[in-house]
């Protein structure tokens, strides 16, 4: 399979969700307004950005269906597809060199010169790297780690970054107490897959769900100056290290919840090496909650709370985080329920499993997720608040949401399924038979005319 980024961008084209805007554009936040104005649309390609040959891509991933098209797979089967990767991972495999290292350039080089950065929100503190893969390893057990996080161009040179409390930072946690350094990697343009793999929260060389996704290993290649492995098929690739008491200024920055976070001091990234194809492109996402911010995300965390949740409840359908919850804090979970206090079950499953989520209503099978009215019918006509709305309080939080205190929240299950002892009656139980529709579709059509 073509692992490139090129090669989702045909697949893309190919299904007709690839706009090019010939341009010019300039960093200086008309990417990200474009990106704005077409937020559930197209993928946009920017082919000709201000003082920058490397064109600009964004809207990769702000749909569900885009990954799916990527990856060739029907729609209705890509969660599906996705918690197998998780499940079933397919370890990486190396390759001699990488495309990425057609073009090499020194460490010193002056990324916003070179890239096309952009500023993303009217406040932030500088230009951005908001879609670039971090890569690191643990110096304990040497497993390969990939995320995104903020990367805040520092006009003295390097990337000041925000490491949230994950691997990436407990990796940092360990070399810090060694006394050594990190050698991490920056890989910019990469197949969709591989973007979100990096996002399932898991143990595991998400590298090895980059491979489940694509169905075959993912080829990677080691870097020339740092003990880091990375997708072989990226635009480009950052090498570095991170001394871990050495800081610089990052943020603020508009974050997931809507709001700007950071504004302090965050780990410096020092660039030993660049290294680019021949005719790269370079991947934007825009912060502060947009669609591709939200759903990037979103596609490994709704897999990830799949598994989690079909451990203890096999009746599991499907799971949705909301856009409106920011796809991280509100979920609805569907459910064939089997037995009595099986919604329940689910739902306390799925808040214990990632920090983020605070809210998450259970529905039966027969609810269409993607429908925000017939969940919203499900919790107005099959929730009984005394029985089934349960208040969690001082569970555990995560720094970017708002409404922690001391690093907890309370949460909140909704449990909107329909008692086993009751009939279980559907939405649409009450209305005209299907014939007398169909003549009412026929009046009205010829009342407007072809006009109409």
């Amino acid at each position: 399979m073509d692992q490139s980024l090129a090669g989702a961008l045909r697949r893309l084209d190919d299904a007709g969700e690839l706009l090019r805007v010939p341009g010019p554009v300039s960093v200086e936040f008309d990417m990200a307004a474009v990106l704005w104005e077409l937020s559930h649309g197209p993928t946009v390609v920017f082919d000709q950005v201000v003082d920058h040959a490397m064109p600009v891509v964004g809207n990769l991933l702000n749909r569900r269906d885009k990954l799916a098209v990527a990856l060739g797979v029907p729609l209705p089967e890509l969660q599906g597809r996705l918690a197998a990767a998780l499940s079933a991972p397919l370890p990486p495999e190396r390759v001699p060199a990488g495309a990425w290292a057609e073009r090499v350039l020194p460490g010193d080089v002056d990324l916003g010169r070179l890239l096309p950065i952009p500023y993303v929100n009217e406040h932030d503190g500088g230009r951005y790297i908001t879609a670039g893969l971090l890569i690191c390893r643990d110096p304990a057990s040497g497993r390969h780690n990939v995320s995104i996080c903020r990367m805040h161009v520092v006009e003295t040179g390097g990337l000041s970054l925000f490491l949230a409390p994950t691997h990436s930072r407990a990796f940092l946690d360990r070399h810090r107490a060694a006394g050594t350094r990190m050698e991490v990697a920056v890989v910019l343009g990469v197949h969709p897959a591989v973007t979100v793999a990096s996002q399932f929260l898991t143990p595991h060389d998400e590298r090895g769900i980059a491979g489940g996704l694509l169905g075959e290993p993912l080829r990677v290649a080691r870097c020339r100056t740092v003990d880091v492995d990375v997708p072989a098929e990226a635009d480009i690739v950052l090498e570095g290290f991170i001394d871990p008491e050495v800081r610089a200024v990052e943020g603020p920055f508009g974050e997931i919840s809507g709001a700007y976070a950071g504004g302090g001091q965050g780990p410096l990234l020092q660039i030993t090496a660049v290294g680019t194809r021949g005719a790269p492109m370079f991947p934007m996402i825009v912060g502060g909650g947009h669609p591709e911010h939200l759903v990037t995300g979103a596609l490994a965390r709704e897999a990830g709370l799949l598994e989690s949740i079909r451990q203890v409840a096999p009746g599991v359908r499907g799971v949705r985080l909301t856009e409106g919850g920011m796809c991280r804090f509100h979920a609805v979970v569907a459910i064939d329920k089997q037995f009595e206090g099986e919604g329940k079950t689910a739902g306390i499953a799925a808040l214990g499993a990632q920090d983020l989520l605070k809210v998450v209503t259970v529905v039966d099978a027969d609810v269409d997720l993607d429908d925000h009215s017939a969940v919203e019918w499900a919790v107005a006509t099959r929730m009984a608040a005394r029985e089934d709305l349960l208040v969690l309080p001082g569970m555990k939080s995560n720094p970017i949401d708002p409404t922690a205190t001391d690093g907890m929240v309370t949460k909140v299950l909704i449990d909107a399924t329909v008692p086993l002892s009751r009939p279980r009656t559907p939405r649409s139980a009450v209305g005209v038979s299907a014939a007398a529709a169909a003549r009412a579709r026929q009046i009205v059509a010829e009342t407007r005319g072809p006009a109409g």
